[in-house]
């Protein structure tokens, strides 16, 4: 991003506290005079503190009164402050864990998930493309010129609503009077309404005159310059609470949706906390747990492993007249000989190696049992368990447990950082 913009770095898990105004030890690498990470200024600070306190919304952060910080839980992303500040929120996944390494790790995952690149979550970024010193909204932004490009692939969408022109070929609306007055002698001529001139082109109009002096990165730039010239006719915004209020995606344009979801915040009109409400904040954050998942399921789908995602085939209950409580498993795999199952539980957490235990839930261990018993009477005899954790500097290898019956569970580190170094997860994927 453009280095006026000032930055704030925070992890999740970790404390954001206030800056002393008097400080003038900021040691930020990126943006001189930035705070150092997990701290802000007073003034950020109290916006931040207004917003998840005062207003009593929930946010996706939350203030701890005893230790004067707020902390961010479960989310990544980023928000957007009054003054353009942004406030960075990356993954922490390991303790000694650096800003270049957690910022790879974000991107990683979002290029995976299918909430934020649906058609793009097999593409890979290349490493000009990832500078240490991109903020986190470089991504996001390269995800929108992404859609951008894909939508210029499958057509821009036009509307038959602004303007008119006399046309050999009926298409569209006829404007009636103006046909009449035009070509009652002329039967093969149809006035009719036409237009690229519409509000969803002239909001990703807008959007991409702002990103293109936005973003350093050059590929980015050549996607916007594209759409610009093809929405050459189109006219920016001039009001866009009132283009956000007309616009209108059917099926057919579909994909419309997203690139018009990222230009909203990008316009700092609207929300994207996936949370219930809505605020005036403009932000980005997502579950990190159903990021995880989804990075692993791209590592199933590029390995060509034989899964099924969010299994929910059975109920735990049968009342006589319902069946209650639907068993959901993030992921279940079937061996090539089709006689064995693997049940996989995606966890994003850091374990820790010196606990015997490792930190491992004791519900989610009864929980994935109880799954199995089931699998096991309603489908194949054989079945297995894994739990699957972020890898980290010491949690970097395979454990196998095993319950009271017999019933084997590995515990696997997932690597998140170097998305080709997974031949642990992959190897029992394809071979348990």
């Amino acid at each position: 991003m453009a280095a006026t913009k000032n930055l704030i770095v925070a992890y999740e898990h970790d404390r954001l506290l206030k800056c002393d105004e008097a400080c003038n030890n900021c040691v930020s690498e990126y943006i001189e005079g930035s705070c150092c990470i997990n701290y802000c200024k007073p003034s950020h600070f109290k916006e931040l503190y207004d917003y998840c306190v005062n207003k009593n919304i929930d946010c996706g952060f939350d203030y701890v009164p005893k230790e004067k910080c707020i902390k961010f839980d479960k989310y990544t992303g980023v928000i957007q402050l009054k003054d353009g500040t942004y406030l960075e929120i990356l993954p922490k996944i390991d303790k000694n864990i650096n800003l270049e390494d957690s910022r790879k790790v974000f991107e990683n995952l979002v290029f995976a998930s299918h909430n934020l690149t649906k058609e793009y979550k097999h593409n890979k970024i290349s490493d000009s493309d990832t500078r240490k010193d991109n903020h986190i909204i470089e991504i996001f932004i390269s995800v929108f010129c992404k859609d951008i490009l894909e939508l210029l692939k499958r057509g821009i969408k036009k509307s038959y609503i602004r303007k008119s022109e006399n046309l050999n070929n009926y298409k569209g609306k006829l404007n009636f009077s103006e046909h009449i007055k035009h070509n009652i002698t002329s039967k093969n001529k149809f006035f009719v309404e036409f237009s690229l001139d519409i509000p969803e082109n002239r909001i990703l109009k807008s959007a991409c005159l702002y990103l293109i002096k936005q973003t350093e990165i050059e590929e980015n730039k050549k996607a916007l310059r594209r759409l610009l010239i093809e929405l050459d006719d189109v006219s920016p915004c001039t009001n866009l609470d009132k283009d956000l209020q007309e616009k209108q995606i059917n099926r057919l344009h579909e994909y419309y949706s997203r690139p018009l979801q990222y230009a909203e915040f990008f316009l700092r009109h609207d929300n994207f906390m996936p949370r219930r409400g809505r605020t005036a904040l403009p932000a980005l954050l997502f579950p990190l747990n159903k990021m995880f998942e989804d990075y692993i399921e791209n590592l199933f789908k590029q390995s060509n492993v034989d899964y099924r995602v969010q299994y929910s085939r059975y109920n735990l209950i049968f009342t006589g007249e319902k069946e209650l409580f639907n068993t959901q498993m993030d992921f279940i795999l079937t061996s090539k000989d089709k006689n064995r199952k693997l049940i996989l539980d995606a966890k994003w957490k850091e374990l820790d190696v010196n606990d015997e235990k490792l930190g491992v839930n004791q519900t989610d261990l009864y929980q994935l049992h109880n799954y199995a018993s089931i699998i096991r009477e309603k489908e194949s005899e054989n079945v297995s368990i894994a739990l699957l954790y972020p890898q980290t500097s010491k949690f970097n290898e395979v454990k196998e447990w095993e319950y009271f019956d017999g019933t084997k569970i590995y515990i696997i580190p997932v690597n998140v950082l170097n998305t080709k170094e997974n031949a642990q997860l992959l190897n029992i994927a394809q071979n348990f």
